[in-house]
């Protein structure tokens, strides 16, 4: 008769919380995320107010270069996939969110006063022109995969002049593919970035060994924020646009108009802002935690069920 192997008692299983130690739970993180926004949200207002002001005065002058007639930017400044249309855009505001997710992380790491964290962090510091610089170039690589995307549908069109509507099946594919490719990116960068932050520039290579069993949640954390991103505004640009057309001149650049559109996105990157800087302030502090946590040790041989009379074990 063969001998089922014993269970181990409770005494020798490892905790629970041993067991599942540093595993990301996506919704419970982004409901942290949420319960973390709702209970600090007049705080986290107070620090970002004056960065993000200052980033819809940067997009104010922005779309008076670009949008005018006749435009003060040079052609090879001007595209359409930056709102304003101009390179420039991937780049101005990015010291302003740098310095916006400092406050962020520095009020979430140290419990100090909006005022201490304001004066200490006003001064653009080295870690924050690096992780503007990151910044700067994730939004430079958004804007080029969305040239490449048209140009890669523009040689379809003209090599087998597919129908419209595999046509824009091909369009929708591709956008599909963009976010997952920018959630990717985003999730790898963000958390460098906020390391980069919280700690600075000594600390920023060993995020990647803090992500360990947890790469595939975390970019799925992050996929489901930019998917929330986007189904959000594409949600509210009917209403926006409804706004813009009722007092302001669509036809041509009026200082009033462009002041209405600046100040309707600034909700949208005040939200997105927080959420993004408070969603990393989390991840790391779990994984960090999970790093400092004692690992279940490994059964001994000792502990194996016995051998059968054959020499293989009973299962």
């Amino acid at each position: 008769m063969v001998r089922k192997p014993e269970r181990p008692s409770s005494r020798d299983r490892p905790a629970r919380s041993a067991q599942k130690a540093g595993l990301l739970r996506i919704f419970k993180t982004a409901a942290a995320v949420a319960r973390y926004c709702a209970r600090n949200a007049g705080r986290l207002f107070l620090l970002v107010w004056f960065p993000c002001l200052m980033v819809a005065a940067c997009q104010l002058a922005l779309d008076w270069l670009s949008v005018s007639f006749p435009p003060k930017l040079p052609n090879w400044l001007l595209t359409p996939h930056f709102n304003p249309p101009t390179w420039l855009t991937a780049i101005a505001q990015t010291p302003w969110g740098a310095m916006a997710w400092a406050f962020v992380l520095t009020q979430m790491g140290n419990r100090t006063s909006p005022r201490t964290s304001l004066r200490r962090r006003l001064a653009l510091g080295a870690a924050v022109v690096v992780a503007a610089v990151i910044f700067s170039a994730i939004n430079l690589m958004d804007g080029g995969l969305r040239i490449l995307q048209l140009q890669l549908l523009d040689s379809i069109y003209v090599a087998f002049m597919p129908s419209d509507e595999l046509l824009n099946a091909l369009g929708r594919t591709g956008d599909v593919v963009q976010v997952i490719v920018m959630a990717a990116v985003i999730a790898g960068c963000y958390l460098v970035i906020g390391r980069l932050l919280q700690t600075g520039l000594r600390s920023v290579a060993g995020v990647w060994s803090l992500t360990r069993d947890n790469r595939v949640r975390v970019f799925a954390l992050f996929l489901l924020l930019t998917a929330a991103e986007s189904a959000l505004n594409t949600a509210a640009a009917p209403a926006v646009g409804w706004l813009v057309r009722s007092f302001a001149d669509e036809l041509f650049w009026t200082f009033k108009g462009a002041l209405i559109r600046q100040l309707l996105d600034l909700p949208f990157f005040l939200l997105w802002t927080v959420v993004y800087a408070v969603t990393v302030g989390i991840v790391l502090g779990a994984l960090e935690q999970r790093a400092a946590a004692p690992q279940p040790a490994r059964p001994t041989a000792a502990a194996a069920p016995p051998l059968r009379p054959s020499g293989s074990r009973p299962w």
